[in-house]
């Protein structure tokens, strides 16, 4: 490449950077702390496969299966996951290399509750992952205090829309009596009894980790909104090469200075008074 065309390049990307004030950790190692608390609570909420947000018990199970001998399933927002039974120990147990069986009629089982999840499960993601953008170009770029704090208030709104989603565990699945499709469809419901119990839905891994994601962000925001502002540092710029060599000079003082300014008082009295003892004999000498 030709030697001209490359130093242009590079005054083109020097001047481009300096227009975006840009530098590496402008803000100092303090925005650290909220850059992992915020990225390590945004991967905490995509840890799921999609059937293993909540195990349901009960009559829903039969519901899903059609068959009144599976103890348990797991079941996510999109799909479900069944057990299979290993006579060897006598106990049902989950592969989870197995796929997930997607519902096969959506329409009967979300309720608004479950819609509700949905959406504010994903808006929770969304919003955390904006959040996350912003902190990791803080290493870089120079946020200011309204953008700092804004992106606090965004953590704890994160926060909030993952919390509320938990009205998942709400949904008319988690609660039926009902066995069938046209009973629940329907809106029948079957008396409780000793032998006949409701479902339930319990916490199950990707329920775990959105909590573990909603403390993360909770966390990551407290610490931005009740923590001190990281002030940038200021960035010096050399318009000259006098400037920057003036710049290093203040950076990196000679050596003999220090010794100088170091030297013990004595020394410095005994030098002065030799000094001018010298003088005195060359006036004296003078004279003579």
């Amino acid at each position: 490449m030709d030697p001209k065309k490359a130093d242009l390049r590079r005054s083109k990307l020097s001047i481009w950077a300096a227009y975006f004030n840009l530098r590496m950790m402008p803000h100092g190692g303090a925005i650290l702390l909220p850059i992992i608390l915020v990225t390590t609570g945004w991967v905490a909420s995509l840890t799921h496969d999609g059937c293993d947000y909540a195990r349901l018990t009960g009559p829903a199970v039969e519901i899903l299966t059609g068959s009144s001998s599976i103890p348990y399933i797991h079941i996510g927002l999109s799909a479900y996951r069944v057990p299979q039974f290993y006579p060897a120990s006598n106990s049902w147990r989950v592969a989870y290399s197995s796929d997930c069986r997607p519902y096969s009629h959506p329409e009967i089982l979300e309720d608004r509750a479950w819609v509700a999840s949905e959406w504010l499960n994903f808006s929770g993601i969304v919003i955390g992952g904006t959040v996350m953008m912003f902190l990791w170009s803080g290493t870089c770029l120079t946020l200011r205090k309204n953008y700092w704090m804004s992106i606090g208030v965004g953590a704890l709104l994160a926060c909030l829309l993952q919390m509320c989603s938990f009205v998942f565990f709400k949904t008319k699945l988690c609660h039926t009596s009902t066995k069938t499709f046209l009973d629940f469809e329907a809106g029948r419901e079957i008396e409780l009894s000793e032998t006949n119990a409701s479902s339930s839905c319990s916490l199950f891994f990707a329920s775990k980790c959105a909590i573990a994601s909603i403390c993360l962000w909770l966390a990551a925001g407290l610490v931005i909104l009740m923590g001190e502002y990281p002030r940038p540092v200021p960035k010096l710029i050399a318009h000259d090469d006098d400037e920057r060599a003036a710049m290093i000079r203040q950076r990196n003082p000679p050596r003999f200075r220090t010794r100088m300014t170091a030297r013990p008082n004595s020394q410095l009295n005994n030098s002065q008074h030799l000094h001018n003892s010298q003088q005195l004999a060359g006036q004296n000498g003078s004279l003579a």
